[in-house]
């Protein structure tokens, strides 16, 4: 036995489909932006080392033409347009020995560099990356020499990556906006894919389960969906060719067997009538006749009864009208009241209001008639039956119910088999093709029959039907 214990997880593919491109498109996404964050943060990074390399090379310059006081009077003003606590210089001596500086009160703690001039006389400007307790965000620093025919002195040049750390902020809110508005879209595409992508399988779904409640002849239709859908879809409608020939031939071996025995059963029972009626024939003969005319009439209408069932199993379109279905239920429950009366069974009707669907008629009241003669059948005297019919939008609803022993719960799922008795019904006369024969007709009509037991103990057999033929 199986049973359905993964429950967590979405039993649609469609919808597991939409999941997995959802997450694979939001990793995909994330992965992107981490990628671009790391890129623009390295390129403001550099882009700040190479503004303040050119700062070096600027002052420099002012060294040259304005000598060290001019250089120092405009590094101040720098410091006062800009903020103390964002713009920091300090001069050193060609030997590396600080000579002056400007306000530190915000760049205490600064670590000192060894081998300076070396490293600069070596490498060039030297760039280095600062993480001090009174700034609230990182900052970054070069050393560089300034020389001309006065001296050659060292500038250190500090600033803070305050515009750097919001330009940062505003992408990682622009990406935390965008990152839900993507799942959506995401959502909403692979919803829209995945759908698309399995409408040939909805498609064949659909059809086998017209084909299951007697529409035959539904087939899908090979339209452009892609190569794997359009192979499925030939190869399930060439499956279902070769089915419904099988089952035609079946079919109409069945009722050749039947047409061919109704004729010898006939003469059968015509020759024991004529027996039964003689006078000069011994008793014990005319007996034998009787039991033989009872016996061909058992035949005859199990025969009978067969050939109703394939001609409700070959579709019944071609005979449908416009029938009062609370008509016929009213009907059947007058033939049907005198059955009860003598069974000590007390019957009720409940249909006041008229329903109209399309049907055909004869085999609508075959339909109920089964239903209330097993229901009759199967309760004990001083029991009771109902018939009941309830109306929705779109279908009629017909339950009849019985106050009998009920159903055994084994024998439910076989009860609208062909020929299949259960162990309290081989007791009781019949031919096992009533409910079979009901099931037919329900299905020629494009619905549905079901039957459960009561809390009560008795079953219930619930009818469906469209209140108009598609």
């Amino acid at each position: 036995m199986f049973s359905n214990t993964k429950t967590s997880w979405p039993a649609t593919l469609a919808t597991r489909l939409t999941l997995w491109y959802t997450l694979l498109s939001t990793l995909s996404f994330v992965l992107v932006f981490v990628l671009a964050y790391a890129l623009v943060a390295t390129l403001l990074l550099r882009q700040v080392d190479d503004d303040l390399v050119e700062d070096i090379e600027e002052f420099n310059d002012s060294f040259i033409g304005f000598g060290l006081e001019g250089m120092w009077s405009q590094l101040q003003q720098e410091v006062t347009a800009d903020g103390d606590q964002n713009l920091f210089f300090q001069l050193f001596d060609g030997q590396g020995v600080p000579l002056r500086r400007t306000s530190d009160s915000s760049w205490q703690g600064m670590p000192p560099v060894t081998d300076l001039v070396s490293r600069l006389q070596e490498d060039g400007p030297l760039l280095q990356a600062l993480d001090l307790e009174q700034q609230e965000f990182q900052a970054r620093t070069v050393y560089g020499f300034i020389n001309s025919e006065s001296g050659v002195y060292i500038l250190q040049i500090a600033e803070t990556l305050e515009e750097r750390a919001e330009v940062l902020e505003l992408v990682r809110g622009i990406f935390l906006v965008s990152l839900p508005l993507f799942m959506l879209a995401s959502f909403t595409g692979g919803r829209f894919m995945a759908r698309r992508s399995l409408s040939g399988v909805e498609e064949v779904t659909a059809t086998a389960i017209d084909i299951s409640n007697g529409a035959i002849n539904r087939r899908v239709s090979e339209s452009d969906r892609g190569e794997e859908i359009e192979r499925l879809a030939a190869t399930f409608n060439s499956m279902l060719d070769k089915i419904q020939v099988l089952i035609k031939g079946m079919r109409e071996m069945t009722d050749n067997i039947a047409h061919d025995l109704k004729s010898p059963l006939a003469s059968i029972r015509g020759i024991a009538e004529t027996s039964l009626a003689s006078r000069q024939v011994d008793p014990s003969i005319q007996q034998l006749a009787g039991s033989i005319i009872e016996e061909c009439d058992r035949l005859l209408h199990l025969i009978n009864t067969m050939l109703d069932l394939s001609e409700a199993e070959a579709g019944l379109s071609p005979q449908m009208e416009q029938l009062n279905l609370s008509a016929l239920i009213r009907d059947a429950c007058e033939l049907y009241q005198v059955l009860a009366n003598d069974s000590g069974i007390a019957l009720q009707c409940r249909c006041d209001e008229d329903v109209f669907i399309d049907g055909n008629k004869q085999f609508l009241q075959r339909l109920i008639g089964n239903l209330l003669d097993n229901a009759i059948k199967y309760t004990p005297v001083g029991g009771e039956v109902s018939i009941e019919q309830m109306m929705s939008d779109e279908e009629v609803t017909i339950n009849v119910q019985d106050s009998g022993a009920g159903i055994r719960e084994e024998d439910i799922p076989r009860i609208f088999e062909r020929f299949y008795r259960g162990d309290q019904s081989r007791s009781k006369p019949g031919t096992g093709l009533g409910l079979s024969l009901a099931r037919a007709i329900v299905s020629a009509h494009l619905g549905s029959i079901s039957v459960n037991n009561t809390l009560d103990g008795g079953s219930l057999f619930t009818v469906r039907l469209p209140l108009h033929a598609e």
